[in-house]
């Protein structure tokens, strides 16, 4: 197959969710990515429940395309191993807890002298620097220690958190672009260096406009679905659902009223601008809402469409989930694990002239199926991998 990464081999020592989508994006975009797993239960997102086919959906979703290898990497012979794989690699990539790689002899200090041309990428959830370096980091805990939770939700409740993993995979799609720079460089000097990302770096951008208000001396409010730059701004209901109308500009509000058959609004200095208009948002809201109850959700979005006015459906993750478009955009494919064919599995957002996006196999690999395959690459003989295995130092599946 003619993809970008063909040639490439990643070794993945990763877990969860960033780690993971990081080297689900590599094995999308060509690179074979050999997922190293503890063996018995494999990485701990495999078997928590709920685990249909055995398998947790989180799981099925983010490892498509790679090859599993079980491997204690605890134990001296399983790091040989381990060494051996990245002699023929060119990537390897982690986000285990601060400090477990290195206490295994494992960290990038131990192995860029061992295979200078390696490019050792990690994902942590704050800098190695950081004083909350040692904390546990998931997406949820990012959020509230980025700032992030503080600005969710409505004024007079407690902030909530968002449910969608985005700095999960937010900080994966960093580290692949950080790890892709690395191997642009490595053609020209023949060496790779350490890439490193941070979960609460990546919340920054995010909030950069937060952090611009801060520091011109205002506070920041939790606002719901209202924007204070930008009124009327908001979810609004329909007949049959809600819809989100955003009226970024002046002329958005105008058209908007014009729809309304509001026109003597236009000229009227109480709704001169955003900021006018903020002072009353409760009536402007009632306004709107009143006129959009009246109408069925999509076609009120062809009307808004139809005159320029950003919008958007409110859908339910049930009614997202069944788009066509997600099929026919390859975003959500028919996958296969151990023999089960009635599973669906993530497709890569990344998408290139001359490819589909669906050349990489939708098949999610059964805990150590690929252990002998890889193993034998490296020339181990059937008897000393048959060895591994019986003393536990490695599975390998039927």
């Amino acid at each position: 197959m003619n993809l970008p990464l063909h040639g490439y081999r990643v070794i993945e020592l990763a877990q969860i969710y960033a780690g993971p989508y990081c080297g689900f994006q590599l094995a999308h975009l060509g690179a074979e990515v050999i997922k190293i797993e503890p063996p018995g239960n494999g990485e701990l997102l495999r078997k928590r429940p709920p685990a249909k086919h055995g398998t947790n959906y989180g799981f099925l979703m983010l490892n498509t395309g790679k090859k599993s290898v079980a491997l204690n990497i605890k134990d001296p012979r399983g790091r040989d191993i381990l060494f051996r794989m990245l002699a023929e690699s060119d990537v390897l990539l982690e986000n285990y807890a601060p400090g477990a790689l290195e206490r295994l002899g494992l960290g990038y200090d131990d192995l860029a002298p061992r295979f200078p041309r390696l490019v050792f990428a990690s994902g942590k959830g704050y800098g190695r620097d950081s004083r909350f370096a040692q904390l546990g980091a998931m997406d949820f805990t990012i959020q509230a220690a980025s700032g992030i939770i503080s600005m969710t939700g409505y004024a007079d409740r407690p902030g909530v958190r968002v449910t969608a993993a985005l700095i999960d995979t937010s900080t994966g799609m960093h580290l692949a672009a950080g790890i892709l720079a690395a191997l642009l460089e490595r053609e020209r000097t023949g060496r790779g260096r350490k890439v490193e990302v941070a979960m609460l770096d990546v919340c920054i951008p995010a909030i950069n406009g937060a952090i611009g208000a801060v520091q011109d001396g205002l506070k920041i409010r939790r606002l719901g679905n209202r924007h204070s730059a930008a009124c009327p701004c908001n979810t609004y209901p329909c007949s049959d659902g809600e819809i989100w109308i955003y009226c970024l500009t002046e002329t958005h509000w105008q058209s908007l009223a014009r729809l309304m058959s509001r026109e003597e609004l236009i000229g009227h200095p109480d709704y001169k601008d955003h900021q006018s208009r903020f002072k009353m948002v409760d009536q402007i809201d009632a306004m709107v809402g009143q006129w959009s109850s009246t109408q069925k959700r999509d076609e009120l979005i062809m009307l808004l469409l139809d005159h320029d006015i950003p919008c958007a459906p409110v859908r339910e993750v049930n009614e997202v989930a069944a788009d066509p478009e997600l099929s026919e955009r390859h975003l959500v494919r028919n996958g296969t694990i151990a023999g089960h064919d009635d599973i669906k599995v993530l497709g890569s957002a990344i998408k290139m002239t001359g490819l589909r996006g669906d050349e990489i196999q939708a098949h999610v690999p059964v805990l150590g199926e690929h252990t002998a395959e890889v193993l034998q690459g490296l020339g181990l003989s059937e008897d000393e991998i048959d060895g591994l295995c019986r003393d536990g130092i490695a599975t390998s599946a039927p």
